[in-house]
């Protein structure tokens, strides 16, 4: 066989060197493999990317850089080739001379000399960077899902408090409305009595007996004793035929009021018998008047103090008037988020089991509080809004334990093991999104260096939930 003739010609030389020159410096990885596997020619791009130098190279198969969960789909790819077939897209793993994973796509094309396949040409380009922006977005999105996901769990549960708060709000305030709407009324009707009792000539110790009367109204209601419907409605018929008896106008709406400030038929009687006759029944208005401002004005006490206790509910609940970071009493917090879920509870029997002289422990913000919300929703909606939940708190090892108890169906052992996870959740669909207790645990360990662990059976779960002591001002 003659020595094969090799070109003198100088613009050949030239564009050959161009061509090894760029093929050289060329960004992507570049690699002619032989048919046995081994290498023809790998550029510069390839070396630096895989840690190897050109005298390694010499050594080396084409399975020696393909990583190795990659190498079964990379010889399908590699038959594929020698069989013929140039590969136009592709994506494979490489592996470094350090034995680290390169992911890379890129497309091999044949070389051949007559039918006779020479090489695989494989032009590859490192696609790490890439892969990792794109689980970077992808982990920002997952991100920024969960945290849409939180914003709309806390605005349901927020909505749902507000609904309960609205509702409690507003059945002591519109018994303030009430009582106040008959109010001026009544005073004017009272003070037009006491002018024609003072017109009729009534004295002092006139007086004196319808205070007397009204003496016996005090003290039978402050006995807190109250009469059963039957025995009420006894005294209503005695008293409604007494007064008609009288002549004592409309006697059948005047005769329940009286009743139920405790007036008798007995105390009457007693007050008619020093009272001038024509004056009996302008006493009797006076002091049917006298008591319904009396009922007003308590009911209007009562319902202001509890739209203060709710108030104050509110503002110890969500911290809104105090710092950030504070040492509470971890009492005050539990005690207001049930009066803010006093709408879930009014059929649920709410036992405690507090320990005294608890040391304070350091909260941020009301987050705790929102701890004690999920777990005690949870509790309502396993007993069916019905049963029985019990709070006992203790001081255990330098942490202040909080459990909350309830009777329910209990938790599953499966389920048991992923109620902490985010996203998880038993209740049907469209009534959690199973971000609550997700919530609870990161805000005892991740904000309050605590712990908080469940366990269940039928008929008992627990929310045991430990938060560490730490000296104010430590």
């Amino acid at each position: 066989m003659s020595e094969p003739e090799y070109t003198t010609d100088p613009r050949l030389i030239e564009s050959e060197q161009r061509y090894r020159a760029v093929i050289q410096n060329a960004s992507d990885m570049i690699q002619s493999v032989l048919p046995d596997g081994t290498f023809e020619f790998v550029n510069n791009s390839w070396l630096r990317v895989l840690g190897y130098t050109a005298e390694e190279v010499k050594d080396l198969i084409i399975w020696d850089i393909i990583y190795p969960d990659a190498v079964e789909h990379c010889q399908v790819l590699f038959m594929q080739a020698l069989s013929g077939q140039p590969i136009p897209n592709m994506t494979s793993t490489f592996m470094t001379k350090s034995g680290d994973p390169v992911p890379v796509e890129g497309n091999v094309t044949l070389r051949t000399m007559g039918d006779t396949i020479v090489a695989t040409h494989g032009f590859f380009r490192d696609i790490s960077e890439r892969l990792r922006a794109q689980e970077l977005e992808e982990r920002n999105i997952r991100l920024e899902r969960e945290r849409q996901a939180r914003f709309l769990e806390k605005m349901a549960a927020l909505g749902k408090l507000s609904a309960g708060l609205a509702h409690e709000l507003n059945n002591p305030a519109a018994a303030v409305q009430r009582a106040n709407s008959g109010l001026a009324d009544s005073i004017r009707r009272r003070d037009v009595l006491m002018r024609e009792l003072i017109s009729g000539g009534l004295g002092g110790n006139d007086w004196g007996a319808i205070d007397a009367v009204m003496e016996r109204i005090l003290s039978a209601t402050s006995g807190g004793s109250r009469l059963g419907p039957l025995e009420a409605s006894e005294q209503e018929s005695i008293i409604e035929e007494w007064l008609e008896d009288r002549g004592v106008e409309r006697s059948w709406d005047v005769a329940p009021g009286l009743v139920s400030a405790g007036v008798t038929a007995d105390a009457l009687e007693e007050m008619a018998s020093t009272l001038p006759a024509p004056s009996l029944m302008a006493a009797i208005g006076w002091l049917n008047e006298t008591i319904t401002i009396r009922e007003s004005i308590e009911i209007i006490e009562r319902s202001s103090y509890r739209i203060s206790e709710l108030v104050q509910a509110v503002k110890g609940y969500s911290h809104m008037d105090r710092a950030t970071e504070q040492f509470v009493d971890i009492h005050d917090g539990l005690e207001n988020t049930l009066i803010i879920l006093a709408h879930r509870l009014r059929n649920v029997s709410v036992e405690r089991d507090y320990a005294d002289d608890l040391p304070a422990v350091r909260v941020f913000g009301n987050t705790l509080n929102q701890v004690w919300t999920n777990i005690l929703d949870n509790a309502i909606d396993a007993t069916g809004g019905k049963g029985r939940v019990t709070i006992r708190t203790r001081g255990a090892d330098g942490q202040v334990v909080v459990e909350i108890e309830d009777n329910g169906s209990g938790i599953s052992e499966s389920d048991l093991a992923c109620i902490f996870e985010p996203f998880f959740t038993t209740k049907p669909q469209g009534l959690g999104t199973g971000l609550g207790l997700d919530t609870a645990w990161r805000i005892v360990t991740e904000e309050h260096g605590g712990t908080i662990v469940a366990e269940s059976e039928p008929g008992r779960t627990v929310f045991r939930v430990s938060v560490p002591i730490a000296e104010q001002g430590g």
